[in-house]
């Protein structure tokens, strides 16, 4: 039994990990059909490092295509950028509008 635990936790994706949460929800509302999306965001397999130069810091960039699945299936772009403890430091979005999770769940 215990082997089989350990198979069964190795292929489970955690949500929290030892330095906190691991994930980054994403609320937006296409700009088009006005249909709202929740997206989620890994953060220890959807980013890539950015190295810096000189004085620097390294840090880490996303981007997203979302597509929703009730209206219009236009694309929304989200480009992301996080510091070293994958803190968000700025985010660009084309085709629709970041919306709070209060937002979202109001409809």
């Amino acid at each position: 039994m215990g082997l089989l635990k350990k198979i069964t936790d190795f292929f489970t994706t955690s949500v929290t990990g030892s330095g906190g949460t691991s994930v980054y929800w994403l609320y937006v509302q296409c700009d088009h059909c006005g249909e709202k999306i929740k997206a989620r965001v890994n953060l220890n397999s959807d980013l890539s490092i950015r190295y810096g130069e000189k004085n620097e810091e390294d840090t880490y960039f996303c981007r997203k295509m979302i597509i929703g699945n009730e209206r219009c299936y236009r694309p929304i772009e989200v480009e992301m950028t996080f510091d070293r403890s994958k803190k968000l430091l700025d985010r660009q979005i084309k085709g629709g509008r970041i919306i709070s999770e209060e937002t979202f769940v109001a409809e």
